[in-house]
């Protein structure tokens, strides 16, 4: 059976699990990055669904890490002396997981950030998210179309508030290198960094933490997005606090309503 939903109870599976199994040695890989692997087909303790649900757990619970030039998502044991990753392009397609001790650090280590210790709604489902709410095409459409009216030159830099898994990257309004992503789940920031390596910042905090500790100056993105959920709440303080950031426009989406306000204000 496949976990959407993936708790600590799963991370408690997962940890026992492992320690149980026979791990085969890389030897390709033993001088350059020496780790050992479980791989569906050749391991007969695991099943399809054990990969795809410990695939959810590591994502779920692990932290961004380099393998050389490649950002993975890696979760380190509780006692902190493994840590397992995948290397699949999406979770559901999990059929290898990869085991090293944490003293082993492959290249220079300067991947984003997602360390939160917020609780949010999202945590459990982030690994399945994409997949249980999917941009419509009226919203794709409203959004790409309410970016296009606000940032003149193409691609805009983007502040994204409650990001989640990076739907405004994944819709193509910008590229990563000018986006940056503001949201509370650790879990959800993962999803977002694994699928846009190259991001330029995310920062793992709510918003109003954010604006009370002036991490932006006015006028510092061009657009500021907030793609909402029917649950999601952003104050009136926090919107004049956003505006004030965006010195082309601030976009608001609940559903497939988009809502683009022009700022224009000069930037020196």
């Amino acid at each position: 059976m496949t976990h959407d939903r993936i708790k600590q109870a799963d991370l408690d599976w997962w940890v026992e699990f492992a320690s149980g199994l026979e791990w085969t040695f890389a030897r390709t890989y033993a001088q350059t990055a020496p780790h050992s692997y479980v791989v569906l087909g050749r391991t007969t303790a695991m099943t399809k669904g054990d990969y795809v649900r410990a695939g959810r757990v590591i994502h779920t619970f692990g932290r961004p890490a380099k393998f050389y030039g490649m950002t993975s998502i890696y979760l380190t044991s509780p006692d902190g002396r493994m840590k397992w990753w995948t290397m699949d392009p999406e979770v559901t397609e999990t059929n290898l997981i990869n085991q090293a001790t944490t003293d082993r650090l492959y290249g220079v280590q300067n991947a984003p950030s997602t360390d939160s210790a917020i609780e949010t709604p999202y945590d459990s489902l982030a690994t399945a998210y994409d997949q249980l709410h999917p941009a419509s095409d009226e919203m794709t459409r409203n959004l790409r179309g309410a970016v296009a009216s606000l940032s003149g030159d193409f691609p805009p830099a983007v502040l994204d508030v409650g990001c989640g898994t990076g739907r405004v990257l994944d819709l193509g309004v910008t590229t990563p290198d000018r986006y940056a992503g503001v949201d509370p789940s650790q879990p959800m920031l993962n999803q977002l960094v694994r699928k846009h390596p190259n991001v330029g910042v995310v920062y793992p905090m709510r918003i109003e933490q954010a604006l009370a500790a002036r991490l932006f100056t006015p006028g510092q993105f061009e657009i500021v997005t907030a793609l909402l959920s029917d649950v999601d709440q952003v104050d009136d303080d926090a919107i004049a606090g956003l505006a004030e950031i965006a010195s082309r426009g601030f976009i608001v989406a609940r559903g497939d309503e988009v809502t683009a306000v022009e700022t224009r204000r000069s930037v020196a």
